[in-house]
């Protein structure tokens, strides 16, 4: 699903559908690693947004005061498998013209198993511009079973998280050396662990000479 702006005299309108209904039951935490993926970001509607998880009013809102374009993936709160995670990601091709500069993964690193981790990246990769940002969630607790979850943003400082499903089987927990390997060409630049159990990555992706900060 993509919104852009629509040129003409109503160019500061996004078109866009109906968001689905959202589960009343939430919990808002604190999210600094958001507010790392904006820090010094332009709110001048010049960026292109790659949301992996599913279309919000909230995310629209907040995104639209910096993005031309804006394109929800999908892939979460319950990514697919196998061919279904490749039939996902071959309908979005690459665009030369018009690369992504600002991805938002959410929790996807926890929903794959390891083997579709690289899969996804490579094609992240592909997607994107030299210089481009990436924000992700893992699970920090160790816990032996994990709960599907909607990411809803509330401002750059809050996260709603809004489970959507029973507990499920969590794969072993991605250290943050791992995380580092896994992200690659991103480089993490900016880490927070969180009292919920979790840890917010920034990353941004590398070229030649540029330094580690963002």
């Amino acid at each position: 699903m993509i919104w852009r702006r629509r040129r003409g005299p109503r160019s500061g309108e996004i078109e866009r559908d109906e968001p689905g209904a959202v589960d009343p039951e939430r919990v808002v935490r604190a999210a600094p690693g958001i507010g790392a993926l904006f820090d010094g970001v332009r709110e001048d509607g010049s960026h292109i947004f790659l949301d992996l998880g599913t279309a919000t009013e909230p995310h629209l809102r907040l995104y639209s005061g910096y993005a031309r374009q804006i394109r929800f993936a999908g892939l979460l709160p319950n990514p697919p498998h196998g061919e279904g995670l490749e039939r996902v990601l071959d309908d979005m091709p690459p665009n030369r013209e018009e690369p992504y500069d600002m991805i938002v993964a959410w929790d996807i690193l926890d929903r794959l198993i390891p083997e579709e981790r690289p899969i996804l990246m490579e094609r992240l990769a592909q997607l994107t511009s030299p210089g481009a940002r990436l924000y992700t969630v893992v699970r920090a607790s160790g816990k032996a079973t994990l709960l599907p979850t909607r990411f809803v943003l509330m401002d750059l400082e809050r996260v709603a998280h809004e489970v959507v499903g029973p507990p499920e089987p969590a794969g072993h927990e991605l250290l943050p050396a791992e995380v580092e390997r896994v992200l690659a060409p991103f480089r993490v630049s900016h880490a927070f662990t969180l009292r919920a159990g979790m840890r917010e990555y920034v990353a941004v992706k590398q070229v030649r000479g540029m330094s580690k900060g963002l």
